[in-house]
């Protein structure tokens, strides 16, 4: 199995179905406005922009990933310290990238201020509690694992079963635990809280100045 430079198995993100993430980003913005979609892995958001009629930069530091993008312009680099030399009209942060330890997370926030003063987060509902178990998305089984819960981050291991083969992803994901933590990790790096658009599944608009 493929895995890209920060442990994800390619083939697995490539079976995820589309959940309407789209929909979420029309409530902000509409097309064809430019889109600058940090972490897109192999697209599965970025085709459904696509198909709305955004403007879609895709960036992933794995060229693994970007090879199964379609219908957008694909950089290959690392969020942290990327310079594309021109601004959008908001910038996506999906899959859990705003959970990353301190340092990383104020680097994604700093790219994301370079680019646009709008931006469009997808991350963990505010105190949100992990339960071991298994659940299935589309033909993918996902087994969960908790190791510990150490000052609100989470330790442990995702478990992927796919066409009869299995595939381990460990993890540590910040957890915060009200409004006010979040809004002190977002003023780190110049953005504030604007508004949610789903509280409960932790998705949200920030933004600077």
């Amino acid at each position: 199995m493929t895995v890209a430079p920060d442990g994800s198995p390619v083939e697995v993100y490539e079976r995820l179905p589309e959940l309407g993430e789209a929909g979420y980003v029309a409530q902000i913005v509409a097309p064809p406005a430019s889109l600058l979609e940090l972490g897109c892995g192999t697209g599965r958001v970025t085709a459904q922009l696509a198909a709305a009629g955004y403007a879609v930069t895709a960036v992933d530091e794995s060229s693994d990933m970007l090879a199964r993008v379609r219908g957008a312009e694909t950089v290959c680099a690392p969020i942290e310290g990327l310079e594309l030399g021109r601004r959008f009209d908001a910038v996506l942060l999906f899959s859990n990238l705003l959970t990353v330890e301190t340092e990383q997370r104020r680097a994604f926030l700093d790219t994301c201020a370079r680019h646009s003063s709008l931006l469009v987060v997808e991350t963990l509902p505010l105190a949100w509690e992990p339960r071991e178990g298994e659940s299935r998305i589309g033909d993918i089984v996902s087994r969960l694992r908790i190791a510990a819960v150490e000052a609100g981050v989470v330790h442990g291991a995702v478990d992927y079963e796919v066409g009869g083969r299995t595939w381990t992803h460990e993890f540590a994901m910040r957890v915060f635990a009200d409004e006010a933590e979040l809004e002190y990790a977002l003023a780190e790096g110049g953005w504030r809280l604007e508004r949610w658009l789903d509280r409960d599944g932790g998705w949200f608009v920030a933004t600077t100045g």
